[in-house]
């Protein structure tokens, strides 16, 4: 009898305790979340169903937008804690439950992080959040220090600014954080409360009927153009062929890569004021021939002229293999028919993911655009439209323009990890320095040769361009005498220790 019963009672204690996932969730980081009541009420909870409803209540009440399904807060966590478990993993526990993981899912990403391996220097002036009183550490001690900003300093830490030591005193890759002038039971209190947006909520939202999106069909493959239909179009592109290309028109081309992986080649065609065309009533056309003179890609379109300083240009951007080509760009209008000839050596498909650099462009035309570019607009970088000055002549009352497009330099070592509202903080910058020189003769043959120590300069990452960089500014010409010059522009990423040495032809005109 007294078997039967112990059965029956182990039978309903079964009944009543969690399964193993269940209880692992509150042993997790989440409890570095948890309010003094949350833990209370977590560890009264025997049974999956009201661990799942505690665990909904948990993530709505901190979420900053309860309107919609989606959970900022939740998504910024778990990103801190697989960001933890990746950087902070110690011999015998996973990164999130570590002194740092704690730290980073609490404050998320310092401002700045520090590491030093040797022994501590007993002048060194103490910061907030060092105890001044602390012994030396051992020579083998490695350790690393974060400092947070002055708006989670005084909202979280209290105090001016916070610096948080962590030591490897075993040498078992745990950072154990160091006691020191920070109330971290305090600041951890106060982190809580910060997260929580809807502290009287006690049932969890229910997203039931959000519509579904509509899969949409692929779009049927237009086939490839290759010949120009126009005859009056393709005499102008014979003569060009046979003699050389128009000098009213100039054409620049070049090679660019989407942040999704899209290789796309710009073409702009320049045309001064002096060639004679007006803005409306035109066509862009072009016609592009392999090695072998085969055409594999062929327009002609009608077109306005945009207006660049007092003369005007047209763009457009083409998808082409690899291989070398040349291109024959034009305008057709106002009883006028001009053709530039350009070579293009294309690789056909840049890695997204490698360092490099573009070509160089110069330019006496640079500004905002007023409405979002595509991926693929010529010459658009970042919001920020870079007219190339095709026939490189530029007046001494110019200033001329240098822009370099920089894909994925180098960046100083950080935790990447999502703020509290789901969105990423600023990346850090890269470290670029610029050296120029300016070579060449003046109208009378004089030797000129100017140049700039090399000075550090400010990358500016690319609006909607991940890991995409401008690196740009101007120069005065005031001081130039008209002749023919070299642009000669040095890039140095002294984090990835790359460099781009990269040059451009100009004229100075009167």
């Amino acid at each position: 009898m007294k078997t039967r019963f112990l059965l029956i009672a182990l039978i309903a204690v079964s009944a009543l305790a969690l399964s193993p996932d269940r209880a692992e969730w509150g042993k997790g980081p989440a409890q570095f979340l948890m309010t003094k009541d949350e833990i209370a009420k977590w560890n009264a909870i025997r049974t999956d169903d009201a661990a799942d409803t505690f665990v909904a209540l948990f993530w709505a009440r901190r979420d900053p937008t309860p309107a919609t399904p989606r959970n900022e807060l939740r998504e910024a966590f778990e990103q801190r804690v697989a960001s933890a478990d990746t950087n902070f993993k110690a011999d015998r526990k996973r990164g999130a439950l570590t002194d740092r993981g704690r730290m980073l899912i609490l404050y998320g990403q310092p401002k700045k992080i520090e590491r030093a391996g040797q022994q501590r220097d007993s002048a060194r002036p103490q910061g907030i959040g060092e105890d001044p009183n602390q012994q030396l550490m051992a020579e083998n001690t490695e350790t690393h220090i974060w400092t947070y900003d002055e708006e989670m300093s005084k909202t979280v830490f209290s105090v001016p600014r916070a610096v948080l030591r962590f030591a490897d005193r075993f040498g078992n890759s745990e950072f154990k954080v160091e006691r020191g002038g920070i109330d971290l039971g305090k600041a951890q209190q106060r982190a809580i409360e910060r997260f929580i947006t809807q502290p009287t909520l006690t049932e969890p939202p229910r997203f039931d009927d959000v519509p579904q999106q509509a899969v949409e069909e692929p779009a049927a493959a237009v086939p490839v153009q290759t010949e120009l239909t126009t005859d009056a179009l393709k005499t102008a592109v014979a003569v060009v062929k046979k003699a050389k290309a128009s000098d009213k028109v100039f054409a620049t081309t070049g090679e660019f890569v989407t942040a999704e992986g899209e290789t796309f080649v710009p073409v702009l065609v320049y045309v001064p004021k002096s060639a004679g065309f007006t803005a409306e009533g035109n066509t862009f056309f072009g016609v592009v021939e392999d090695a072998s003179g085969t055409p594999v890609l062929a327009f002609e379109e009608p077109a306005a002229l945009v207006a660049s300083k007092e003369d005007w240009f047209v763009d457009k951007s083409l998808t082409l293999p690899p291989g070398k080509f040349r291109g024959y760009f034009g305008v057709s209008g106002n009883g006028k028919i001009e053709v530039a000839a350009v070579d293009m050596d294309l690789t056909g498909k840049l890695d997204k993911d490698a360092v490099a650099a573009s070509g160089l462009i110069i330019s006496n035309n640079v500004y905002p655009l007023s409405e979002a570019q595509r991926p693929t607009d010529p010459f658009a970088f970042g919001g920020l439209k870079v007219v190339p000055k095709g026939d490189r002549a530029f007046r001494t009352s110019d200033e001329l323009w240098y822009f370099v497009e920089l894909r994925n330099p180098g960046v100083p070592e950080t935790i990447p990890v999502a703020l509290a509202d789901g969105t990423m903080p600023p990346p850090p910058a890269p470290k670029i320095q610029v050296k120029m020189e300016v070579t060449g003769k003046d109208a009378a043959g004089k030797e000129i040769k100017r140049s700039a120590p090399p000075m550090e300069v400010e990358a500016i990452p690319l609006k909607g361009v991940p890991k995409h960089y401008g690196v740009g500014s101007s120069i005065p010409l005031a001081g130039f005498k008209p002749g023919d010059y070299t642009f000669n522009v040095k890039i140095m990423d002294t984090i990835n220790k790359s460099s781009y040495t990269l040059s451009e032809k100009f004229r100075v005109v009167e």
